[in-house]
């Protein structure tokens, strides 16, 4: 299995977007930062980290992608901005249901050998907006040559 950094990228994005779950409520799933976003619940991906863990044959490596998946909130209810009822999506329910979705591809279909979220932070903007930063680690092996 050689894979291309930009393969795992493209299947962790069409995962966010075609999850049923995630649909459901999820108004856009977005690549890059954002000053403004236009529709809330939404999702932003960025990357951020690539590291070469080793060589494992002289013309393969093995690669570990750090993504950082940020799910942001508009709060409906004051009350139930952490967890929420009624169809009203909390913080922590955001983050449950995108590693939930994740985690039924435990190799992005084919694309990498494991994947784990090794931190998630919760933050809080500007009132009434709430988020988290979930890092998803991701290990695959490419040829030298597929950079």
């Amino acid at each position: 299995m050689a894979t291309k950094i930009e393969e795992i990228w493209n299947e962790v994005v069409n995962i966010l977007r075609n999850s049923p779950v995630l649909s459901a409520y999820v108004k856009e799933v977005v690549e890059g930062e954002r000053e403004d976003l236009p529709v809330f619940p939404a999702i932003i991906v960025n990357p951020i980290n690539e590291t070469e863990i080793n060589h494992t044959v002289p013309e393969y490596k093995r690669i570990t992608f750090q993504i950082q998946i940020e799910p942001w909130i508009e709060v409906i209810s004051f009350e139930k901005q952490i967890i929420g009822e009624n169809g009203d999506k909390g913080i922590l329910d955001m983050v449950r249901d995108i590693k939930n979705e994740l985690e039924k591809y435990p190799d992005l279909n084919g694309k990498c050998i494991k994947f784990d979220f090794p931190n998630t932070t919760y933050t809080s903007g500007t009132y009434p907006y709430r988020g988290a930063v979930i890092t998803m680690s991701i290990e695959f092996i490419t040829q030298k040559t597929n950079r």
